[in-house]
């Protein structure tokens, strides 16, 4: 079944693309949070984040399932959630399109439908990467969809080498240029390397990929102040953030059942501010 997408609906996105767009594009790099709920989304735009990025895994586990374990319409359906709650810019985690090109034009419709700015789609399948010529498919096919609904809809196209050659520092970062400068020439907005922590690598990247350039954070990759001077356009967390909430419930909840004492319970966010977050929803 093919999702129709009413025009009233796709300039609505298209507002909320372009402004992502903007940010990409400006001197400064964006830094993108990863929500895996409504609550988290409000949080992050209460803060101050100009965009948010929808994290699959998160969403995904914050429902109790590991990552992949929801598939597109309850990924989606969440999604559509957050845009509706806030007003900043919401990128969609696309996985792999899920699926061949035709289902890659689906989940564009959908998350288009849903008032997505952009998705990301990644590269990385079992045992190892998708060929160069099937991800180049499902870029074109990313390129039709969108053109046929007269959509601005991102394509955050992620390279999975540094994950998938691991034991290959070298040849992982010649494939990661290769493939970004491909996914670039194919029309993606910006091109997401998954896994490079070094500074020299990701400075290599943001010279030779001629796309704004998109990396994940984690623990030993260079701050945001840094990647920004580095040449990166957007800095992106995953899940990290759900797992940092996750590893603060459980630490409570260990000293209530081990010690039987509460006194971090005293690090929770207090009413008036928990209120304040909820009255920022649109509508």
């Amino acid at each position: 079944m093919t999702t129709e997408v009413p025009a009233e609906t796709v300039e609505a996105a298209n507002a909320k693309s372009r402004r992502l767009r903007e940010l990409l594009q400006a001197p400064e790099i964006v830094i993108m949070p990863g929500a895996f709920n409504v609550l988290s989304a409000l949080l992050f735009q209460h803060l101050g984040f100009q965009a948010v990025q929808g994290s699959s895994a998160g969403i995904a586990n914050a429902m109790g399932y590991p990552d992949l374990g929801i598939g597109r319409d309850r990924t989606v359906a969440v999604t559509k959630e957050m845009v509706a709650a806030v007003s900043v810019p919401v990128n969609a985690d696309g996985e792999d399109g899920f699926g061949g090109p035709e289902e890659v034009q689906e989940t564009v419709r959908q998350f288009v439908a849903a008032g997505a700015a952009g998705m990301n789609m990644e590269d990385g399948v079992e045992g190892g990467l998708a060929s160069l010529d099937a991800q180049l498919e499902k870029i074109a096919a990313f390129m039709e969809a969108r053109q046929a609904m007269g959509s601005e809809f991102l394509l955050n196209a992620r390279v999975d080498a540094f994950v998938k050659m691991r034991e290959e520092r070298g040849e992982a970062l010649k494939e990661a240029i290769r493939r970004g400068q491909a996914y670039a020439e194919a029309g993606a907005d910006s091109v997401f390397f998954f896994g490079p922590h070094q500074p020299d690598e990701i400075g290599t990247l943001a010279k030779e990929v001629p796309a704004p350039v998109s990396v994940l954070a984690a623990p030993g990759v260079p701050g945001a102040a840094e990647l920004e001077r580095l040449g990166v356009a957007r800095v992106s967390y995953g899940s990290m953030f759900l797992r940092v909430a996750v590893g603060a419930v459980e630490r409570a909840a260990r000293e209530v059942l081990e010690l039987k004492t509460h006194e971090l319970m005293g690090d929770a966010i207090g009413g008036a501010e928990m209120r304040a977050i909820l009255e920022s929803r649109r509508g």
